[in-house]
């Protein structure tokens, strides 16, 4: 009787150790990595626990392998305003290239690789100008960019040799004043039958930057051409009808002069992307004549890029501008997230914001808008500090390659903003933020905002801190 209980004691231990076993990491399987900034430290890689055959729990995980690819990832821009091109010129070489490179290197920073320039004087600029205040000049011989030569190309030049793979846009606040009805470079509508002076002011502005070694990507006729600044700074409000003439003039003097810069159109927000925006397309010389259309994110509508680009689907969307803004504490890590994942999800390829750098009052400016820069520098010290948006974009830049996927991650997300990209050579990035207020508590005892995570018949759990806001990136890929 003793030798049976023995026996069965035996067979149990083996196999309760047959069993713990099964639960043992197949550790290098899938590699992953983790990074993460949050209010309490700054951006550092963190260790983290493997994949494993398991599940960690019954919630709903996020599937990656079965996730709906909603677009493709080309980059994150900002804004060489003429007023953050005087800020970084103000400062010791040294202290320039320490932004520079926490804004545009992929190894060192944010990994940035957009440059959006203005044509002329924009909102946040040092003075009020453009390039050509000659009227009835629609040859453009009094053309004359020299202004930017100062500071904002060599700026612009810098960035470059941080990051060569920058690429550059640009868009005017306001044509020329005998352009427009008002006779003034400030507010005022665009006049009929000046479409092809502007055409050519602009094509002159891409011959400009092409003399000085800056090749223009993209160009937009107007920045927010449906926008009156009731007189407080550059813009030009255009009807449908004039930036389709000067959307075709612009792509034939591009043409003709072997200009490889392509057109994006409209530049503003989503809400007019189902009316104006749509039937310009419905011009078949217009589609023929972009590359894309350009949206800002300052109101809302962004659900129904989805829809245009079913009816278009040709037509490339890049986020062109929004950026931080002092005295406004809903701009939060979170917040932004949001406005990523959105922007990304339903089609845009590029995020960029608005000005790369500004002082701690949001100077210098000619307009009345209350803006922060993506970072703010104290111009006697060359010190600088990030905001909300670029902490974000520190998490994404050096992961997230050009030409990856963008795809919608579904399941419990514990309120947090989640993106997921894949890689050219199905590399995964998921990056996950958090408002610091903790989880919903579906659980007494997991109060932490976590997500759970499927991959390659494996799984993980990623816990994130509790009680302070948090961005956290993981890259993973099967071996």
């Amino acid at each position: 009787m003793n030798k049976i209980i023995a026996i069965a004691v035996f067979l149990s231990v083996v196999c309760i150790a047959s069993s713990a076993q099964t639960y043992l990491p197949d550790e290098g399987d899938i590699a992953v990595s983790v990074y993460r900034t949050t209010a309490d430290e700054p951006f550092h890689q963190v260790p983290t626990t493997p994949f494993t055959v398991h599940h960690y729990s019954v919630r709903e995980n996020i599937q990656v392998d079965s996730a709906e690819v909603r677009g493709r990832f080309e980059g994150l821009g900002i804004s060489m305003t003429d007023a953050s091109a005087w800020i970084l010129s103000q400062l010791p070489a040294d202290k320039r290239k320490d932004i520079l490179e926490a804004v545009f290197s992929p190894e060192k920073g944010a990994g940035l690789r957009g440059l959006r320039l203005n044509i002329g004087a924009s909102d946040y600029s040092t003075a009020i100008y453009n390039y050509n205040e000659t009227s009835g000049d629609v040859d453009m011989k009094h053309f004359d960019m020299s202004r930017d030569d100062h500071w904002l190309f060599p700026m612009v030049r810098e960035a470059i040799a941080v990051n060569p793979d920058i690429f550059l846009f640009a868009a005017p606040w306001s044509c020329p004043s005998w352009m427009k009805d008002s006779g003034d470079f400030i507010d005022g509508h665009f006049k009929d039958g000046m479409e092809q002076a502007l055409a050519n002011y602009l094509t002159a502005y891409v011959q400009g930057c092409k003399d000085r070694g800056l090749d223009i990507r993209s160009i937009t006729i107007n920045n927010e051409s449906t926008l009156s600044t009731h007189g407080t700074y550059p813009s030009c409000i255009f009807s449908a009808e004039q930036e389709m003439k000067t959307v075709k003039l612009l792509h034939r003097n591009f043409t003709k002069k072997k200009l490889a810069t392509s057109i994006w159109l409209y530049d503003h927000n989503y809400d007019r992307a189902l009316d104006r925006v749509a039937s310009e397309l419905a011009d078949p010389q217009v589609r023929k004549s972009v590359e894309g259309v350009a949206w800002h994110s300052y109101s809302g509508g962004v659900e129904n890029l989805p829809e245009l680009h079913r009816m278009y689907p040709e037509m490339r969307f890049f986020h062109t501008e929004q950026g931080p803004a002092l005295h406004d504490p809903n701009r939060t890590e979170r917040w932004w997230g949001d406005k990523l994942r959105d922007a990304f999800e339903n089609g845009c390829e590029m995020f960029s914001g608005w000005n790369l750098c500004l002082d701690k009052y949001g100077e210098p400016l000619v307009g009345p808008h209350l803006c922060m820069g993506l970072v703010t520098v104290d111009i006697e010290t060359g010190d600088f500090t990030t905001s909300s948006q670029y902490n974000l974009f520190r998490h994404i830049g050096p992961f997230v390659k050009p030409g990856a996927e963008v795809l919608r991650a579904k399941g419990d997300m514990d309120d947090m903003a989640v993106m997921l990209f894949r890689n050219p050579g199905d590399e995964y990035v998921l990056v996950a933020v958090t408002t610091g207020k903790g989880a919903s508590g579906r659980q007494w005892n997991e109060p932490r905002p976590r997500l759970y995570i499927d991959y390659a018949g494996e799984c993980k759990e990623l816990a994130m801190p509790n009680g302070i806001w948090s961005i956290t990136t993981m890259v993973f890929k099967k071996k």
